[in-house]
């Protein structure tokens, strides 16, 4: 008997799509749970850190952490090899999207928890002004800064995918973040801040092409969109 996935995450894309990408790349079958945000106040203290995505196996208790959830579901559906090398060579683009999530982190948490960031009470319109400045820095500096680093990577493998010839877990990131970042969804962040990078343009275009992909994103398309 096969085992029974279940995935549980906001209704956005968020921390848990890559994983969505894996499953669905993998061909592997899993039930996609989708909690209100109404609903996550009461849930948060029953889990196991305080946050959400959470992967249940055969309905034991449920693992966190996206990254773990990802490696684990790729080994699964062949998008993460046991090959040492091969597979430190997917962790290395990994890692730096997770160096590039980082980097664009703090302009979003100056909305939520601006006193993380040394600030006081702020009134919601100094919070945005806070944001503003962030992002316009990161997005004339920063996002193309790590943008070229992507660029030169897919240049290197010369395959149109990340690691190989085929889609990997790291290909499963990176097209969520390009989803992030043309999703016009980030103020002060331009939609078109890709448009420059040919071999990424490709990439996204396709990735989104392969069937799994593009029938998960048709299906999604009814009910939302690329959330933060």
């Amino acid at each position: 008997q096969m085992p029974t996935y279940k995935l549980t995450y906001f209704n956005i894309e968020g921390a848990a799509e890559k994983v969505r990408l894996a499953f669905k790349l993998g061909g592997i079958d899993f039930e996609d749970e989708r909690v209100d945000f109404a609903a996550w106040g009461e849930m948060k203290p029953k889990t196991p850190f305080g946050q959400l995505p959470l992967l249940s196996i055969d309905g034991k208790a449920p693992v966190a952490q996206s990254g773990a959830m990802l490696r684990y579901v790729g080994r699964l559906g062949g998008l993460y090899p046991q090959d040492p090398e091969k597979a430190l060579e997917i962790d290395e683009v990994i890692g730096l999207d997770e160096d590039f999530s980082r980097m664009v982190a703090p302009s979003f948490y100056i909305m939520r928890s601006p006193q993380m960031y040394g600030h006081g009470d702020l009134t919601e319109d100094e919070k945005k002004a806070i944001q503003a400045k962030m992002r316009t820095a990161i997005a004339a500096d920063e996002i193309p800064r790590f943008l070229g680093y992507f660029e030169a990577k897919l240049a290197k493998s010369g395959t149109g995918y990340f690691c190989g010839d085929k889609p990997t877990i790291a290909d499963c990131v990176v097209l969520v973040m390009l989803r992030t970042l043309k999703s016009g969804r980030l103020d002060h962040i331009p939609a078109t801040i890709t448009d420059s990078k040919p071999l990424l343009t490709a990439f996204y275009d396709r990735m989104m092409g392969l069937p799994a992909i593009a029938a998960h994103y048709k299906k999604e398309a009814g009910h939302r969109g690329a959330g933060e």
